[in-house]
């Protein structure tokens, strides 16, 4: 189907004063994992931020709501594309989280968009309620105006399959705010003062858990085809990360690239979803531009960092004996499939294949470690030093993994040295493949010598 959009007006950039307070910029992983700080990341990289109010009409109604922007300051350095994520309705940021060293690196411009209501009306309006005071984005739901909050309360309160479709009721409406919104970037001169000298050439979409999931549901409502009225593409890519679909993705014109961690597949089945399981091909054809990849050991909340589950008090995760928290590195999977999807639609660049983990009579196929066969393999789970269980507490949204014993691990790889040396060629071999990049093979392989201990 092709979507017809409407162009919103854009005001700003929002002043940040003493009176006005700082934009919106999104929570940190909900586990609590801090992200370099922003005012400390964009000027080195030569980036700023700015934020403006986008204002429009969806079936009648208008909406006004909030557009940050992060951007090269030279134009020069503009790649030509622009990656946008609507804000997660808990305040997440997982687009940015996620590939933000990729994004400065390549010169692409990093735009959120508070097009979900549940968003506009919880972390961002709650974060500085006096500037965002104007800011509306309607709910056109004969159940009334609290449908979105009442759905997030049972969705927290939830410890089986009673997953609240209703979370995105509102997604018609969100639905054509980014529809407008990409119409802005792309098809109007310097992006309506949003972008003053940038020529955006390419637009890509995405999100991480519930906003990957508004990303899935643009694509199934949308059919991925909104374009402007010179015919071309609004969105060239989406990259839907650590969500299910409630139908196997149906691509389109647009490249589409699925990656979801291990236990996304225990967490999705268990609240009531199908879609992993409903899995489909991969297509290199020029209306079907489709990949999905599985990532063995990963659980739905990366967790890497946090060695205790006192980092955790919000969650009130209590570990069994013998088990810590998943150190699965899902972080720099993530950002590869980002750089694969932006290779793709920018410069025709097929992107790799991978199998999707063994699963038999609905259960995952496990090697003599108790670790997942098939999937986007790693040294993680190839050379493994622990045993991983992605989905465990908190309705399989935190993993855990059984370190195995120093006996066992000489007994497996003769010396720390011998260990490190093959987990050295299993990175290597990431990196060859375009799975990860250079940079965080480096530093992974950094890492795990100055931790593991035989």
């Amino acid at each position: 189907m092709t979507t017809t959009a409407a162009i919103p007006t854009a005001a700003g950039p929002i002043a940040a004063t003493p009176e006005t307070g700082l934009p919106f910029r999104g929570a940190v992983s909900p586990v609590g994992l801090d992200d370099p700080a922003v005012d400390d990341l964009l000027p080195p990289c030569g980036y700023v931020e700015e934020e403006f109010f986008v204002s429009g009409s969806v079936a009648g109604q208008p909406y006004k709501t909030t557009l940050l922007v992060r951007r090269p300051r030279d134009p020069a350095r503009f790649s030509g594309l622009v990656a946008l994520e609507p804000v997660h309705v808990q305040g997440a940021l997982g687009l940015w989280q996620t590939s933000h060293a990729a994004i400065l690196e390549a010169g692409h411009v990093w735009v959120a968009v508070g097009s979900q209501r549940a968003g506009l009306e919880g972390p961002i309006r709650m974060s500085n309620p006096a500037r965002y005071a104007g800011l509306t984005v309607p709910l056109p739901d004969p159940r009334g105006e609290d449908a979105i909050a009442q759905a997030l309360s049972r969705w927290e309160r939830s410890t089986s399959d009673d997953f609240p479709v209703d979370l995105f009721a509102n997604d018609p409406v969100s639905n054509a705010i980014m529809t407008d919104v990409g119409a802005l970037l792309k098809g109007v001169a310097d992006a309506g003062g949003v972008l003053p000298g940038f020529a955006v050439r390419f637009l890509v979409m995405g999100g991480a858990s519930q906003t990957g999931g508004a990303t899935l549901n643009y694509i199934g409502q949308t059919g991925g085809d909104a374009r402007l009225p010179d015919g071309r593409l609004i969105y060239d890519g989406f990259l839907p990360l650590s969500a299910s679909g409630w139908e196997p993705v149906r691509a389109g014109a647009a490249a589409v690239i699925q990656i979801f961690a291990e236990g996304d597949l225990s967490l999705f089945q268990s609240i009531g979803a199908h879609g992993y399981l409903a899995a489909r091909a991969d297509s290199d054809a020029a209306d079907d531009r489709y990949r999905c990849y599985q990532v063995n050991g990963a659980p739905h909340l990366p967790t890497r960092g946090l060695r205790e589950a006192a980092g955790l008090p919000q969650l009130g995760v209590a570990l069994a004996p013998g088990e810590r928290l998943n150190q699965f590195p899902i972080g720099p999977f993530y950002q590869g499939a980002f750089v694969n999807l932006v290779a793709w639609v920018m410069h025709g660049i097929v992107p790799p294949h991978a199998p999707a983990i063994e699963i038999v009579d609905g259960a995952i196929v496990t090697d003599d470690l108790g670790n997942s066969k098939g999937g986007l393999r790693s040294p993680y789970v190839d050379v493994a030093t622990a045993r991983y269980l992605p989905a465990r507490y908190v309705r399989n949204l935190i993993g855990v993994e059984l370190p195995l014993s120093r006996e066992r691990l000489r007994a497996l790889y003769n010396s720390r040295e011998a260990y490190l040396e093959r987990f050295g060629r299993g990175i290597e071999t990431l990196v060859a493949g375009r799975w990860i990049s250079r940079a965080d093979g480096e530093r992974l392989r950094a890492e795990e010598a100055a931790t593991v201990d035989f």
